[in-house]
C-alpha cells in the first residue's frame, strides 16, 4: 500500500477521503474515540474550548462527533457493514481527558494533561504525558508510557512494557515480553511477567512498597545510595548479584531477607529461571 508524509504524519493513499473540521468543546468535556482499526494521533494546543479533527478514511465511511455533556465521541460509520479503518489526527486542549478503545488500532498520543485510557486488541500503544490517571492496555502490542504523574497502569500479553519518567504509583504487567522502568519517582511499583526481563531504574522511598516478579527472566534493580529497605529475594534456577555489601538472613534454600539502612522500605524480587542483580543506579545491566 503507497503511502504519503502530510504535515509529518504517514498517511495510507488508499483512505482518500478526509474529515477536517473544528468542534467547540466544554473546558470538562473528555475525547472519547472508538473504533474497528486504524491509529489514533492525539496532540494538544492552547485553545481551551476547541478541538479539531482530522480524519482519513475510505469514501464509504463517515465520522461521527456527537458532542454530550461531559464528553464528545468520534465514531466511524460506514454504508457497507463495520469500517475497517480510519486514521485519526485530534487536536485537543491540554487539560482534556482522553479515552481511545480499538480492536486492531494504534495509538499515540502525547502533551495531554489531564487523564488518559486506552485500550486495544492488536496495535501498540504510546501515550507521552498525562495526569491524575494514566492506563494503557494491548494484548498484541507494545506499550510506552513516559512523562506521565499520577497513577499509572500498563498491561499487554504479547509485547514489550517501556515505562520512564513517570512519578507516581506505577503498576505494570505483561506476559510474553520484557518490562522496562526507568527514571521512576514512586512510593509503589508492582511490576510482573511470565516471559520476559524486569529492569527498573528509580527511587526506593522511606516507607514505599515495590515488588517485581518473573518466571523465566532476570531481574535487574537499581537501589538508591542510602536507601532504607527491607529486600526478600526468591529464585530456582538463578544467581543472586549485589553491589552492596549485604548480611543475609532468613536463609531457606534460595529464599532470603536483608536490610540496608532503616530497612523502612520493602522491595520483593522474585524469579523462577533467571538471576537476580541488585546495582547501583546509572550501573545498568552488566552482567
Amino acid at each position: 500500500m503507497l503511502t504519503a508524509v502530510v504535515g509529518g504524519f504517514v498517511l495510507s493513499l488508499a483512505l482518500v477521503q478526509q474529515t477536517d473540521t473544528v468542534v467547540t468543546v466544554r473546558p470538562d468535556a473528555r475525547l472519547e474515540v472508538g473504533g474497528l482499526g486504524g491509529e489514533v494521533v492525539v496532540r494538544t494546543w492552547d485553545r481551551t474550548n476547541q478541538m479539531r479533527v482530522v480524519a482519513y478514511h475510505s469514501s464509504q465511511s463517515t465520522v461521527e462527533i456527537r458532542s454530550g455533556v461531559s464528553s464528545v465521541r468520534l465514531e466511524a460509520k460506514s454504508r457497507r457493514g463495520v469500517p475497517r479503518s480510519v486514521e485519526y489526527q485530534v487536536t485537543v486542549p491540554r487539560t482534556m481527558d482522553v479515552e481511545v478503545n480499538g480492536t486492531f488500532m494504534d495509538a499515540d498520543i502525547r502533551g495531554v494533561q489531564g487523564s488518559v485510557a486506552v485500550e486495544t486488541v492488536q496495535g501498540d500503544v504510546r501515550v507521552e504525558g498525562g495526569a491524575r490517571y494514566v492506563r494503557a492496555v494491548s494484548v498484541q502490542g507494545d506499550v510506552e508510557v513516559q512523562g506521565a504523574r499520577g497513577r499509572v497502569f500498563v498491561e499487554t500479553v504479547n509485547g514489550t512494557l517501556r515505562v520512564r519518567n513517570v512519578v507516581g504509583e506505577v503498576r505494570a504487567e505483561t506476559v510474553n515480553g520484557g518490562l522496562f522502568l526507568e527514571g521512576i519517582d514512586a512510593r509503589s511499583v508492582e511490576a510482573a511477567t511470565v516471559n520476559g526481563e524486569i529492569v527498573y531504574d528509580g527511587t526506593i522511598s522511606d516507607g514505599g512498597r515495590y515488588s517485581f516478579n518473573t518466571h523465566n527472566g532476570d531481574l535487574t534493580v537499581s537501589v538508591p545510595e542510602r536507601a532504607n529497605v527491607t529486600i526478600s529475594v526468591s529464585t530456582f534456577n538463578g544467581d543472586f548479584e549485589s553491589d552492596f555489601p549485604v548480611t543475609i538472613t532468613g536463609t531457606r534454600g534460595k529464599r532470603f531477607n536483608f536490610t540496608l539502612g532503616s530497612g523502612s522500605a520493602r522491595l520483593e524480587l522474585e524469579s523462577f529461571g533467571g538471576s537476580i542483580r541488585l546495582r547501583r543506579p546509572g550501573t545498568g545491566r552488566r552482567r
